[in-house]
Order: C-alpha cells, then sequence, then structure tokens
C-alpha cells in the first residue's frame, strides 16, 4: 500500500476553476451580444457551435448553484463576410 500522509482541516474550495473565462459571460447584461469566429484554421463553424455550447451551459450551470438564473443563446451569422456565432445574454 502507498504511503499518504492524511490531513485535516484542509477547507474544501467553492469554486474548482481556477482560469479565467474564455468567454465574456461574466461581463454580459441581458441584451448584451458577442460574436465569435473559428479560432483555428481546421476548427468549422460546427465544432465552434459544440465548443460554445458547452461553455455557456457550464457558465449557466455554475451560476444557477450558485442561486443565480442567467441564460444565453446563440445563432450562427456571417458578419461582414465571416462565419460565427453571435451569443446573446437573454436572462
Amino acid at each position: 500500500m502507498a504511503d499518504f500522509k492524511v490531513d485535516a482541516g484542509i477547507p474544501i474550495p467553492t469554486d474548482f476553476r481556477s482560469t479565467e473565462l474564455k468567454y465574456p459571460f461574466e461581463t454580459m447584461g441581458v441584451g448584451d451580444s458577442f460574436f465569435i469566429q473559428p479560432e483555428y484554421e481546421d476548427e468549422t463553424v460546427k465544432r465552434l457551435a459544440n465548443r460554445l455550447a458547452q461553455a455557456r451551459q457550464t457558465y449557466q450551470k455554475r451560476r444557477a448553484r450558485q442561486g443565480e438564473e442567467v441564460k444565453f443563446t446563440q445563432r450562427i451569422r456571417t458578419e461582414n463576410g465571416v462565419s460565427g456565432y453571435r451569443v446573446w445574454r437573454v436572462l
């Protein structure tokens, strides 16, 4: 059996995220939006949608656990000839 030192009295962190958010969800008010296009040369718009949806849902769930309901929606858009997604905060 491996030797492990058991510690007592170490508090559990309330938030396991140690990095900053990639997207500006935290700073958005209801009605605010941002546009994002694929970041990598081989990234498709569909792949971007999946990555963005996962980040959005994770943020919404995290805020719900803190007692605040927020909601975002995203739509595919072409802006200035570039395909991407616009994300709006709706609640």
